[in-house]
């Protein structure tokens, strides 16, 4: 007489078998079904970034031709107004000097959605002539960091073209536009008030310190452009659009040897 004996029990690997065997119509669709969508969802995500590297590319192309042709405006607007060279927005607007493709509502908008500030800067002693030379600056602000970075690493001319420097920066909290600022300062000022321990106000002075979010062309140690560790270092205002970037040009060009 024969024994039966219990049927030993399937593996792991014996039951998932089992069970493709049983539904290999319905698992086939659904592996089928799940390439289909991941490849979808792939060439979306792929075309995204497509679409979102040519509007970066395109806006920050518009936005050099925006400055260069700034510059020249501010230049003609200042040629007409030789005596009043303080309240240069009003005068562009007077002018019709002030590209409309930039206007709205009175201000002056990038493509990024920041202000354009422009105005007067402090003039210049010529070395040569002694002479006082006026000077303007432009900033785009509202910036995104990488855009910022960008627009620092570009190259914008050099003296001969009237350019003097170049800022990187960002809007901080008092709503001050650092490289609008300090594009005029060149360096950190060399002296502060300190509150002493009888309450009085003392002035101390301090090292000068040239500051390295400020360039110039064929500077030896900071210039212009912007190298990356310097660009990124000085636009300091992480995932808001809250950096800046500034120009300072000669308001007359003049003819340099």
């Amino acid at each position: 007489m024969m024994l039966n004996r219990p049927e030993e029990p399937k593996s792991k690997i014996e039951q998932a078998f089992d069970f493709y065997e049983k539904n290999a119509k319905k698992l086939n669709r659904l592996f089928k079904w799940t390439g289909i969508i991941i490849m979808v969802l792939l060439i979306c995500h792929f075309s995204f970034k497509g679409y979102e590297r040519y509007v970066y590319n395109i806006q920050l192309k518009s936005t050099v031709n925006q400055i260069a042709q700034l510059v020249d405006n501010v230049r003609t607007t200042y040629a007409v107004h030789t005596e009043n060279k303080t309240d240069i927005m009003k005068l562009m607007a007077q002018s019709a000097t002030m590209p409309d493709f930039l206007v709205k509502d009175g201000k002056l908008y990038n493509v990024y959605g920041g202000t354009i500030a422009v105005s007067s800067s402090l003039p210049i002693e010529d070395r040569t002539t002694h002479q006082m030379l006026p000077t303007f600056k432009i900033a785009y602000q509202g910036l995104k960091q990488d855009v910022c970075v960008a627009l620092a690493q570009m190259n914008w001319g050099d003296s001969r073209g009237g350019l003097i420097s170049a800022a990187v920066g960002y809007i901080d909290n008092f709503g001050t536009d650092t490289a609008l600022r300090d594009i005029e300062e060149e360096t950190e000022k060399n002296e502060i008030d300190v509150k002493t321990s009888t309450g009085e106000i003392k002035r101390i002075r301090k090292a000068t310190r040239t500051l390295s979010t400020i360039g110039k062309p064929s500077d030896t140690f900071n210039p212009i452009p912007f190298d990356l560790s310097r660009a990124q270092s000085g636009c300091n205002c992480g995932n808001q659009r809250a950096c800046s970037f500034a120009l300072r040009y000669y308001t007359y060009v003049r003819n340099r040897r």
